[in-house]
Parts: C-alpha cells; sequence; structure tokens
C-alpha cells in the first residue's frame, strides 16, 4: 500500500510541477529500463548497451553537436525474473523525472519485454512522453485501433500484426477466403496463439474482403481420435486451415490427414511462428526424416510463416559492428565468434540502433518545426503524442536498412514464407512478405509442390463444394438417382406386365396342354435285321 501510494504521490508531483511540459531543446535523452541479465533475454544489457552508445555517437556526429544526445540506464544487476524489473521501473523513471528533468530535453523511455505497460506506458501517456516498447503483451494486443491503449507507446518488438498482415496477403493473392483456424491453447501457451488469432480477426473485418473465418480450440493433450473428430467436422466448411499451434501439434494434425482423405491437395495448411525457436516451432522440425511422416502430401500442402532473416551487416556496416564488438569486450568482457558481426547475432543489437536513431529523427524534426514557427517564442512541449504522429505509417530509411511503423504506431516486420523441397524434404524460403512495400514478394523458380491431379494450387471453394454434393457433384447425383428410381420403376412394370400375362392365360385356357409329354401315336420304330457272315481269309 505504501508503495502504490508513494507512486502516486509521485506521478502527482510530476503533473504539477512547472516543468511538466518537457520543451524542445537541444537535447535529447533515452531512458532505457530494460533488464540488465534476466536469464533467457536477448535483449540484455550485453547485447544493447553498446549499440545504444554507438549510436549515440553516430548522431553528435550526424547533426554537427547542434544535439547533445545521451541514454540513461535504469538497470539493477541484482533482477534476475521479469517480476523483479517491472517492481522497480515506474518508481525508477518517476523518481528520475520529478529531481532531474529539464525543459530544453525531448525524453523517451524504453521499456522491456517484461509486462511493464500498464505501468510506465500509462506513467508515460500521462506525461506526454514517447515508449519504444518490446512488451510480449504489446505483440499480442499490438494497439489495433489506432490511438487506443497508451497513446504514446509505439511497438517495436515482433508482432503478431506483422504475421497476420503477412497472412491476409497471402490469402488474398491466392483467393483463399474461406478460412480456419486451429487455436492451441495448452497449459505452457495460455493466450499466446489466441490472441494472435483475435488480431487476425481483427484485422479480416477492416479490409474488406469477403473473409468467412471458423475457429477451434485444440491442446497437445487431445488425443488423436478427438483431434481426428474436429478435422472431420471442419473439413466440410473450409479447406485452408490456420494452424495456431506449435510445430509439434501441427506434425500430430498432418499425420491425421491420411485417414481422413485430407491430403489429396484440396487442403491448405498454414503454421506461423513469431517466435522461431524449438519450443513453439522452427522449419527444421518440419523435414521428413525427422517427423518419420511418411505421406509427403501433407507437407506438400504446408506453408510455414517466420520472422524474414535480415540482410547480413558484416560488409555494409563494418566499422559499426567491429565498435560494437570492442564497447562489447571492455564493458562486459564478451567477445563474439570470430567472422561474427555482432548485430547479426540477434534481434536485440540490431534493433536498440534503431530505436535512438528513430527517436532522434523525429525529434528533431519536431524542433526544426517547432523553431519555424516559433523563431523568437519559448518553444512548444515536445510531445509524445506528437512523436507518433511523426512516426505513424511511415517507412525510415535508416543506417541498418528499411523500417516501416504502421498507422497505429507497430513496427512491422518482415515475413519469410516457407514451403517444402521434394527434392530435400525440407521446408525451404520461397518469398517474403515485404513490410515497407507492403507486399508478396516470390523467389524465381520456387513455389508450392501442390499434390493436386493438375500441379495447381487448390481453389477457395471445391467444385462440389465443401460437402461434396454442390455444383456437378449435385447434378450427377440427381441423375444417378433418377436412374436408380427409373430401374426401379422398369423392373417393377416388368414384374407387373409378367405377372399380368400369366394370368391371362390362366383364365383362357380350355384344356391342358403337356407340351413336355411325348404323343406314342406319332413315335415310329426302326427294325434292325442283323446277319453274321463269315469273312474270308486270304493267306499270302
Amino acid at each position: 500500500m505504501d508503495k502504490i501510494f508513494r507512486k502516486n504521490a509521485v506521478l502527482m508531483c510530476l503533473l504539477v510541477v512547472p516543468f511538466h511540459v518537457a520543451a524542445q531543446g537541444s537535447n535529447i535523452e533515452l531512458l532505457v529500463t530494460l533488464q540488465y541479465d534476466v536469464p533467457g533475454y536477448v535483449t540484455n544489457a550485453v547485447y544493447t548497451r553498446p549499440s545504444f552508445e554507438v549510436m549515440r555517437q553516430e548522431i553528435m556526429k550526424r547533426y554537427g553537436g547542434q544535439y547533445n544526445v545521451s541514454v540513461r540506464y535504469f538497470q539493477h544487476k541484482d533482477h534476475r525474473t521479469c517480476e523483479d524489473v517491472t517492481a522497480d521501473a515506474v518508481d525508477d523513471i518517476s523518481e528520475y523525472l520529478f529531481l532531474h528533468r529539464r525543459n530544453d530535453t525531448c525524453y523517451a523511455i524504453v521499456e522491456s519485454g517484461c509486462n511493464e505497460q500498464n505501468g510506465l506506458s500509462n506513467l508515460a501517456a500521462q506525461l506526454d512522453m514517447l515508449v519504444f516498447t518490446l512488451n510480449m503483451d504489446s505483440m499480442m494486443k499490438d494497439f489495433l485501433t489506432p490511438k487506443s491503449d497508451p497513446q504514446t507507446t509505439v511497438s517495436v518488438g515482433a508482432s503478431s500484426i506483422s504475421f497476420n498482415v503477412a497472412l491476409l496477403d497471402l490469402l488474398n493473392q491466392h483467393r483463399w477466403y474461406h478460412v480456419t483456424t486451429l487455436v492451441e491453447i495448452s497449459k505452457n501457451i495460455t493466450t499466446f496463439y489466441s490472441i494472435m488469432e483475435t488480431s487476425l480477426i481483427d484485422l479480416t473485418k477492416r479490409t474488406g474482403l469477403p473473409f468467412q473465418l471458423t475457429s477451434r480450440i485444440i491442446n497437445n493433450v487431445m488425443s488423436e481420435r478427438e483431434i481426428s473428430a474436429i478435422l472431420r467436422d471442419l473439413k466440410r466448411q473450409g479447406r485452408v486451415f490456420v494452424l495456431y499451434m506449435t510445430a509439434v501439434l501441427a506434425l500430430r494434425v498432418l499425420a491425421l490427414t491420411d485417414e481422413l482423405d485430407m491430403n489429396n491437395g484440396e487442403y491448405v495448411f498454414i503454421n506461423s511462428q513469431p517466435i522461431p525457436t524449438p519450443t513453439y516451432g522452427v522449419p527444421a522440425q518440419f523435414t521428413q526424416p525427422v517427423n518419420g511422416i511418411k505421406n509427403l502430401n501433407a507437407f506438400r500442402s504446408l506453408i510455414m510463416l517466420l520472422p524474414a532473416t535480415k540482410p547480413p551487416t558484416a560488409t555494409i556496416m563494418p566499422e559499426v559492428n567491429a565498435k560494437i564488438a570492442n564497447i562489447t569486450l571492455a564493458q562486459f568482457n564478451y567477445t563474439y565468434a570470430n567472422g561474427i558481426a555482432p548485430l547479426d547475432t540477434g534481434f536485440a543489437g540490431r534493433t536498440a540502433l534503431e530505436m535512438l536513431e528513430v527517436f532522434s529523427t523525429v525529434a528533431v524534426e519536431s524542433d526544426s518545426d517547432q523553431q519555424k514557427a516559433h523563431p523568437v517564442s519559448f518553444k512548444t512541449q515536445c510531445s509524445g503524442h506528437d512523436l507518433v504522429d511523426r512516426l505513424s505509417n511511415r517507412v525510415f530509411s535508416l543506417r541498418s536498412g528499411k523500417l516501416y511503423f504502421s498507422a497505429s504506431g507497430i513496427r512491422l516486420l518482415n515475413t519469410d514464407v516457407f514451403a517444402f523441397n521434394t527434392s530435400t524434404f525440407a521446408l525451404q524460403t520461397i518469398g517474403i512478405y515485404d513490410s515497407t512495400e507492403k507486399r508478396m514478394l516470390f523467389i524465381a523458380n520456387r513455389s508450392i509442390p501442390w499434390p493436386t491431379p493438375n500441379g495447381l494450387q487448390p481453389p477457395d471453394v471445391p467444385e462440389c463444394g465443401f460437402a461434396g454434393d454442390e455444383g456437378p457433384c449435385a447434378e450427377k447425383k440427381v441423375l444417378e438417382r433418377t436412374s436408380a428410381i427409373g430401374g426401379i420403376i422398369a423392373c417393377i412394370a416388368v414384374l407387373v406386365v409378367c405377372a399380368a400375362l400369366h394370368q391371362w392365360h390362366i383364365r383362357n385356357a380350355t384344356e391342358v396342354v403337356n407340351y413336355w409329354i411325348l404323343d406314342p401315336e406319332l413315335l415310329h420304330y426302326l427294325t434292325r435285321h442283323f446277319s453274321v457272315a463269315p469273312l474270308s481269309y486270304h493267306e499270302d
């Protein structure tokens, strides 16, 4: 209770002090609350601090010293869990801003992948301060409605929106509009995939396209018989299945397609994995010799979506990589393997560069506009709302490449599209959804090896409908039924005629005629005469 009271008191003080609005000026400061060294997180200090420092120096040089760029860290070496990080984050930022906030400084906050959204993001919204979040909740929630939720927070982490945007483009290109989602909710995976599905539902409503979605929950404790029953029911409602589930469960689904007659090429299976790890799913798990599934048709109908592999930076940013490696060694006594560029080892270092570069870009733009509007008067605020507006629905050409933020402040990542290779019996990349160009780009001479008779993609709705009793099949069935009924009627008619003739014959016969008895008067007897005569014998 004391802690809550202290937080509220600090917040009230921040809102009423004379400098509660950060004025534009020559200072740009990034406040970082990423965890220092929490096991399992790729955004720990060893991977992010060197990148922040290198970009800070580059921005100072870029603007000729006109702006003083600084990065301040609120990290605790004794934190070992997300709960530890979130417990101190709001207090640390609130106290610092209360004591040290300046009118000539534009601030932004970087919050960790821990669940801080209800803390730091809400605080920043009330202070009109920009926040970059790597929060997993934001990956799920995505701030689907522009300017809803914390209005000054933008997402830079992995996002289900990215995958669903790519998914919808893929579905629309193939004209697949009847879509069935199988959503895994298991003991260790509670809402991960279900909120991805919620994101898909929301997006389909916005497209204006005739999508029809059917959904069913599935989990890894179900028996094959239970899963088969679900598939048997759903196959009568659609042919395209989006598998929001782990690769392990997806393989069980694919293994059942043989007995359910779902491996003939008429069905499509799409597995989307925002986090490409063996826990969730990687392409190697669908290699045919590994999983042991004998029928390849199911794999030939599989499409997998994963975060796109970024172009390597070893050749295009050698100086930056060298500086990051040197700082990492000096500050953390950590050495990257020979030939491995620090920015190519994972998500964190590159994202750290991008966050600071984007922040400084929009902050300088805002300052420049304010100076043009008020060259003499006191400068107005560095507004978090204004900065969010500047970066939303925009492509940035950064030092590390292009980056796109959606209209709702979501950084959309590129998405790789995988399909089965019948020569290697493994998944291979066949295309990429480019978020900056907003379209799917396919690799030449690579395609999906559909197991259909003609080798073409399956249609959205089969010729005979999902239940097999529509279109030409319906006419065929009517003809078959008509023929059968006609045959029965003909047989009945023949029997009736035969019966009628038999009765007529009985009524009109005057005597009994036994056609089968022979008339003795008509028989003729042949008299044979036999004689015995000696045969002549001659001897030479």
